[in-house]
């Protein structure tokens, strides 16, 4: 058989990016260097290959030897060898397919070998972007319900996304501070509860928190104070007191919808009496200076 014509250098400038594609998929620099060059003229001795790369002749016989080995190329002389490429599409696809499925081992035996504890790592993102992509890809993945206390202007930027969530069957109940939140009722299954029945907010630290839960999955409080800053966790005791605490302010908001007077002449207007003598000094200072 009649060999072409070795590869011109311009033409192995031309497969630079072709040897770094190579290397992102295992190969080695030589494997990719080799293949490359074999990929553009073939077919090829090692001593061809060796001259238009300028790589070390023993590198590259080595080199083609592991190529041979994993399937990528193939001799078609004996003396002196020369080879060529398998069919890339048929070596790529099989390549690809190994590939998935090794991955996938890798991730089951990852799952298989996790420690507990790593439930109980809590996830910080900082700043305003990083945490509307998280609230968004939480509330995406609901699939079961979505509870959110927050003052109705921290709620807003998430409405069209709880509408979404909502259209799947998720059963949203926000807990809402505020006098204005008629648009965040934009869904059936979306429930608004005034915040104690009136939405007013009894602290200062309730105009800059958003807590939230996400199915029995997955838990995040946001503070939005000068650096906004997120607290995302999956630990099942941490999700499980928010969710009571949630539970307990959608009890409250229908008890006071319905006693409200009652228990105002007996705790003192936005029950102020028991505010004043359970509520430690200082409490709400932590959130304000949140860094």
């Amino acid at each position: 058989m009649k060999a072409r014509a070795a590869p011109s250098i311009a033409s192995t400038r031309k497969r630079q990016p072709l040897a770094m594609a190579l290397r992102e998929l295992g190969f080695s620099d030589y494997e990719a260097k080799a293949y490359a060059a074999l990929a553009a003229g073939h077919p090829a001795t090692a001593y061809e290959i060796a001259k238009v790369t300028g790589l070390p002749r023993a590198n590259v016989y080595g080199a083609l030897r592991n190529l041979e080995a994993k399937g990528a190329i193939q001799p078609v002389t004996e003396r002196p060898v020369r080879y060529v490429p398998v069919d890339p599409g048929q070596f790529f696809r099989r390549l690809q397919r190994n590939t998935a499925g090794l991955c996938d081992d890798v991730v089951q035996a990852i799952k298989r070998g996790a420690a507990p504890e790593e439930n109980a790592y809590v996830w910080l993102y900082r700043g305003a972007d990083e945490v509307l992509v998280k609230l968004l890809e939480l509330i995406e993945g609901a699939r079961e319900h979505i509870w959110i206390k927050a003052p109705a202007a921290l709620i807003e930027p998430y409405r069209e996304a709880l509408v979404k969530a909502a259209r799947r069957r998720v059963m949203v109940r926000l807990i809402v501070f505020g006098d204005d939140f008629a648009t965040l009722r934009a869904h059936p299954r979306i429930k608004v509860f005034p915040h104690e029945g009136d939405g007013q907010p009894h602290g200062t630290a309730a105009d800059f928190l958003l807590t939230a839960t996400f199915d029995s999955d997955g838990m995040m409080i946001v503070t939005h104070t000068a650096n906004v800053v997120g607290s995302y966790a999956r630990d099942q005791s941490i999700i499980y007191v928010i969710q009571t605490l949630l539970l307990h302010e959608i009890y409250f908001a229908e008890i006071y919808a319905a006693f409200g007077p009652q228990l105002e002449a007996r705790f003192g207007k936005r029950l102020a009496f028991l505010r004043r003598k359970y509520r430690p000094a200082g409490r709400e200072r932590p959130v304000i200076n949140a860094d």
